[in-house]
C-alpha cells in the first residue's frame, strides 16, 4: 500500500517534469505582447491609430536596462522608472500630435517608432546597437535570491531553481495582463469609455 509521503513524492515528480521553462518563457512572451497589444485599445477606441507603441516599449525596455546596470537600481524599481519615462515621452509626443487624426496620425505615429529603432541601434555607446544590452538581472532570479534570504527554495516544492524562476516571472506577468485587461474593461463601461465610443460613432 502507498503511504502518504509516497504519493507526495510522486506528485513532486510529476510536478517538476510538468513544468517546462522554455514553454514558461515562450507563455511570458506571449503576454508580454498581449500587454502590447491591448495598449493599442485606448486609441482604436477613439477611432485612432497609433503605430508607435513598439517605441514606447523600446524606450521602456532600454531605461530600465541602463537604469539597473549603470545606476545599480533594483530590477524592480528599474522597469516602474522605465515605465514612467516612456509615459513622459509619450506625453511629450502626443502634445504636437493631438490635432492629427487618422493616416497622418497612423504616419506620424510610425516615424517616431522608426526614430526611435533607428537611434538605439545607432546610440552603441549607450545601447551596445544591434546586438543589445548584456547582463541583465533577470527578474525571477531577483525574487528567488530574496526568497532564498528567508529560507524558501525550489527543493522545497519539488521544483529545480530554473523552473521556479521561470514562474515567477510568468505568474508576475498573468498578473500584470489580468490587471491590464480589468482595467481596460471597466474603463470601456465607465462614462469615459462611453464617451470615446460616443465620438468615435460620430463622423468628423
Amino acid at each position: 500500500m502507498v503511504n502518504r509521503y509516497q504519493r507526495q513524492g510522486g506528485d513532486v515528480y510529476m510536478l517538476e517534469e510538468l513544468i517546462n521553462p522554455y514553454h514558461l518563457q515562450v507563455m511570458s512572451f506571449i503576454l508580454i505582447n498581449i500587454i502590447l497589444g491591448v495598449s493599442i485599445y485606448i486609441t482604436l477606441s477613439t477611432g485612432q491609430l497609433s503605430l508607435g507603441h513598439a517605441g514606447f516599449m523600446a524606450i521602456g525596455a532600454y531605461s530600465s536596462a541602463i537604469l539597473t546596470l549603470n545606476f545599480g537600481l533594483p530590477i524592480g524599481i528599474g522597469i516602474l522608472l522605465g515605465g514612467l519615462f516612456a509615459a513622459a515621452v509619450g506625453i511629450l509626443i502626443g502634445i504636437p500630435t493631438l490635432r492629427l487624426q487618422g493616416v497622418f496620425l497612423a504616419i506620424a505615429t510610425l516615424g517616431f517608432g522608426e526614430v526611435i529603432r533607428v537611434i538605439f541601434v545607432n546610440w552603441v555607446s549607450v545601447t551596445n546597437g544591434s546586438i543589445g544590452i548584456s547582463s541583465i538581472p533577470h527578474l525571477g532570479r531577483e525574487i528567488s535570491g530574496m526568497l532564498e534570504t528567508v529560507g524558501f527554495e525550489a527543493s522545497m516544492i519539488g521544483l529545480r531553481d530554473n523552473q521556479l524562476i521561470s514562474l515567477y516571472v510568468f505568474f508576475i506577468l498573468l498578473i500584470v495582463t489580468i490587471f491590464i485587461i480589468s482595467f481596460f474593461v471597466r474603463q470601456h463601461n465607465s462614462r469615459v469609455g462611453r464617451v470615446c465610443v460616443k465620438f468615435f460613432s460620430v463622423p468628423l
